[in-house]
């Protein structure tokens, strides 16, 4: 039964009902938008200005990852120590966002004209803000499903399939800019993107206030190096935390590369763009059938059936004759981008095991083990990033002369997720007989949930 707030009071059965699971995905928006598309389009607008040297620009972007990484735990820690009284997540949400906006107005208007020593400090401030509203989000689907399996399913999923959709628009624009307008610039393309967050960001905060609220009591904080010892003491969060390392080294390994594996291996450069288009559209498709598999067959095991049709279908691309064939390799990249679904099982054993995280600990660590998560998703990520571009000068790539290395590209790009994948769903078993990661958990006492 509902208790007219969204809530439901029978603890067996789900306690979110979908109008409020879709109320709190819907804040996603402006998270998506300001994350990948963003990194991807950035670098090369302020490039082409031609006041920061292009390498000087890659390391920017590189101190700017790391700083984005370092400072989730202490924003974690943070949130954790200073949230209470009702709604706290929403206004830490809500604090952040006037914020990112300016940060991000300037970066896309005048970025190009301002030098290194200008720029690292507007990108640093914009990650830092990014990364508050980011944990924040995070912390409070955790605390609304409240340890229960089923409800964490069906927030991350509704998280993860609304981050789909957002993304398949956002990638959208600037290629419908282009096509109206064939002599746009880019910073015009890149606009026309953020224009976006300008309708998403007021309708994430509107829809913030359709979700129920519920009060959170402080509790007294241990701080990040207290903090990071517990979390060493976890195996099961370490466990956690290895396979959010691995999915996210996979998946920044395959992005680092797919610019290349379109030229140098499909042949297929003038369509490089609409390929990666479609990787969205394969998981926005997908997504609520990934949501059943985590709610019927649980986190754990979903991460490892996800895994595992990953690494078939790259064994099974690399076979093909994909070279200069336009639909059957939209037709893999679809399918293939309809697999992406490591973050609904992550953030879902996540928020599962957070209520157990409290018992040991004797608080809750909510948003530092979101924090930690989103450090290990960069670290991932930025090690992807080097190791792929090292295996490519290794080996001889030269980007001027991309199709006589097709066969290298191809290797570097399936076989590093082949492998990091494969490796995250031999530790998610020892993650599938843990009690709280059961379908149908233990029960648990009651906390407090934030609204």
């Amino acid at each position: 039964m509902q208790d007219g707030s969204g809530l439901t009071t029978d603890s067996s059965s789900a306690d979110i009902s979908r109008k409020t699971a879709i109320y709190y995905s819907a804040s996603v928006g402006p998270i998506a938008i300001m994350g990948l598309p963003l990194s991807i389009y950035l670098p090369p607008y302020i490039s082409e200005g031609g006041v920061v040297a292009v390498a000087l620009v890659g390391l920017m972007f590189s101190i700017s990852t790391l700083w984005d990484g370092v400072v989730d735990p202490l924003i974690g820690t943070m949130i954790d120590r200073k949230s209470k009284g009702d709604a706290p997540h929403r206004r830490w949400m809500a604090m952040a966002a006037l914020p990112l906006m300016l940060l991000l107005a300037l970066l896309v208007t005048v970025g190009d004209r301002l030098d290194f020593w200008a720029l690292l400090p507007l990108l640093l401030l914009y990650y830092s803000c990014y990364s508050l509203f980011d944990v924040a989000h995070l912390a409070w689907g955790s605390a609304l499903s409240n340890g229960r399996s089923e409800v964490s399913a069906r927030l991350f999923g509704a998280r993860e399939y609304s981050a789909k959709l957002v993304l398949v628009i956002a990638f959208a624009a600037p290629a419908l800019a282009q096509y109206l307008l064939p002599d746009i610039s880019l910073q015009g393309r890149i606009i026309a993107y953020v224009s976006l967050v300008l309708i998403a960001m007021p309708l994430a905060l509107i829809a913030n206030q359709k979700v129920p609220c519920r009060p959170v009591v402080i509790e007294p904080g241990f701080g990040w190096r207290r903090e990071l010892k517990l979390s060493l003491q976890s195996p099961s969060l370490l466990l956690i935390m290895a396979v959010h390392f691995l999915n996210a080294f996979a998946f920044g390994a395959m992005a680092a590369t797919y610019i290349f594996f379109a030229e140098a291996y499909l042949r297929l450069d003038q369509y490089g763009s609409l390929l990666l288009f479609l990787t969205f559209v394969g998981g926005a498709i997908t997504t609520p059938l990934w949501v059943y598999a985590a709610r019927k067959l649980g986190k754990p095991k979903g991460m490892i059936l996800m895994c595992v049709t990953l690494v078939l279908l790259l064994i099974g691309g690399m076979q093909l004759p994909l070279a200069g064939q336009l639909l059957p390799s939209a037709a893999f990249t679809i399918t293939l981008g309809g697999a992406f679904m490591g973050l609904i099982f992550i953030f879902g054993m996540i928020a599962d095991y957070a209520p157990v995280d409290a018992q040991i600990c004797g608080r809750d660590r909510t948003a530092f083990i979101f924090a930690t998560g989103n450090l290990m998703q960069k670290l991932g990520n930025a090690l992807a990033l080097t190791l792929s571009y090292s295996l490519l000068g290794y080996f001889g790539f030269d980007a001027t002369r991309p199709h006589e290395h097709g066969e290298v590209v191809r290797n570097i790009w399936a076989g590093l997720p082949i492998v990091a994948w494969g490796m995250a769903a031999l530790v998610a078993l020892f993650l599938v007989r843990q009690p709280w990661a059961q379908v149908r958990q233990l029960p648990l006492p009651h906390r407090a949930v934030s609204g």
